[in-house]
């Protein structure tokens, strides 16, 4: 397996009886089922992309510098061979060596991510409640591996960057400047990556088929996280400091290449906003609170939320940076006192099992829970939430319950009040009409003319 083949040999992998949503949405959008080859090509080249439907970008419009990246050293030996990017993510041309930026980003993002999310809907497609497993199982664990890659480690200076180029590594980078996490920590979103990734094998050892196809789905949501974040923080760099870098803006466009299918299934308007400020060109007089607040109004349909993005911090990393604030006003993790608060951003990926799991028992993935202002992501796996569900209702019944006695209580009382008032009312009347009745019959009765008024 190459890196190239990731893609060139996407469409027999993904497509048919083995289906993977996902890159059914690239595909739809690129309009070709190599799109990812065309782009890594046509930036090695200098050239257009030419895709039959959107998403094209004309990479002539950048230097060598903007396709490749920041110049490191002198070499006299030219090297484009593509599958050796991973290994050794340099571009010489012009007897100069280039730290890569669009292709450097490029090739795992496009290639990479989509491959693994490829092969975990593939994993959870191909499920069988009452037979085996372990052809599905074998694909889940290539999908960890790929995710993983084989270098997530630093290159002895505290800086990963330079050296792990796989989602792993990526996520653990954009975790501490986004300040969802300090800077030698896990993040967060790559532990529950994690225990899904183990969820989602010991479902399939169980044949639990419908909880794999949520694992799939959730992790895939996660993976979108870094992308966010990655066009985010060089689109901030491009115009809120002055960063005309071209190594930037192809950091820009590597990152928006990888979620612009995704972001075009939420809103075709949205992708196209992102897609016209940041291609080639174009980035340096982009806006960043716009592409922010295109994201922003996507957050819910892409399954992520405020507090899985964060917001950009600052040097010290105790606040956000001016205007990159998290929405939700959702606060930083800040540096503090931290164990690896300014040591390396590497942390070693969690624990995964090689091996099929003996486990029978299903484990559910934990879902999000989104409303129009979502900030929580559940992470628990035992049911905890409906649990706090029901007792919520529970008690929403009672107070209902006391409430509408409470009522029923008032209204009986009141009725029998009004019935004693009206009671003591005719009582009264009664009493009233005897004693004039008495006065008339004694008047009738006993009136007597005196004797001197007669004549």
């Amino acid at each position: 397996m190459t890196i190239k083949s990731l893609s060139t040999n996407a469409q027999e992998e993904f497509l048919g009886g083995s289906h993977s949503k996902t890159y059914l949405n690239f595909v739809d959008y690129y309009g070709d089922m190599d799109y990812a080859d065309k782009w890594i090509s046509a930036a090695f080249g200098g050239e257009e992309t030419k895709f039959s439907v959107a998403g094209n970008l004309d990479f002539g419009k950048f230097d060598v510098e903007g396709r490749a990246g920041e110049k490191i050293m002198c070499t006299s030996y030219a090297h484009n061979d593509y599958a050796y990017l991973i290994h050794h993510i340099h571009l010489y041309t012009h007897n100069i060596l280039y730290k890569p930026a669009s292709i450097r980003f490029g090739t795992p993002l496009l290639n990479v991510w989509m491959y693994v999310v490829g092969l975990l809907e593939k994993a959870a497609h191909n499920c069988n409640t009452s037979s085996d497993n372990a052809d599905q199982i074998a694909n889940w664990d290539k999908a960890v591996a790929l995710y993983t890659g084989s270098e997530a480690r630093e290159d002895g200076n505290g800086n990963t960057e330079g050296t792990g180029f796989f989602p792993y590594t990526m996520t653990q980078v954009e975790c501490y400047k986004f300040g969802t996490c300090k800077k030698g920590d896990l993040s967060p979103t790559n532990m529950r990556i994690f225990e899904i990734f183990n969820n989602g094998k010991e479902n399939l050892s169980s044949g639990s088929c419908t909880l794999v196809e949520n694992n799939a789905r959730v992790i895939k949501e996660l993976m979108t996280v870094p992308l966010v974040q990655g066009v985010m923080r060089s689109m901030y760099a491009l115009d809120n400091q002055d960063d005309s870098q071209e190594t930037t803006q192809g950091m820009a466009t590597a990152f928006a290449g990888a979620v612009l299918p995704l972001v075009n299934e939420c809103s075709e308007g949205s992708a196209y906003t992102i897609h016209s400020d940041i291609m080639p060109g174009k980035a340096t007089s982009g806006s960043y609170e716009v592409i922010k607040a295109a994201f922003e109004r996507n957050y819910k349909c892409l399954g992520i939320n405020c507090e899985d993005i964060g917001g950009l911090v600052n040097l010290q990393g105790d606040g956000y940076l001016k205007g990159a604030e998290a929405c939700n006003d959702i606060k930083p993790v800040t540096s503090g006192s931290s164990s690896g608060g300014s040591g390396s951003v590497y942390k070693p990926p969690p624990s995964y099992s090689s091996t099929s799991s003996d486990e029978s028992t299903p484990v559910s993935t934990p879902t999000s829970s989104y409303g129009s202002s979502s900030q929580s992501y559940a992470t628990g796996s035992d049911g905890s939430d409906n649990t706090t569900l029901y007792i919520i209702l529970a008690v929403c019944f009672g107070v209902l319950s006391f409430v509408f006695g409470f009522l029923i209580a008032c209204i009986c009382v009141k009725a029998k009040r009004s019935e004693k008032e009206i009671e003591s009312i005719d009582k009264a009347v009664a009493s009233t009409m005897s004693v004039t009745d008495e006065e008339k019959k004694d008047g009738d009765e006993g009136f007597v003319v005196p004797e001197e008024e007669i004549i």
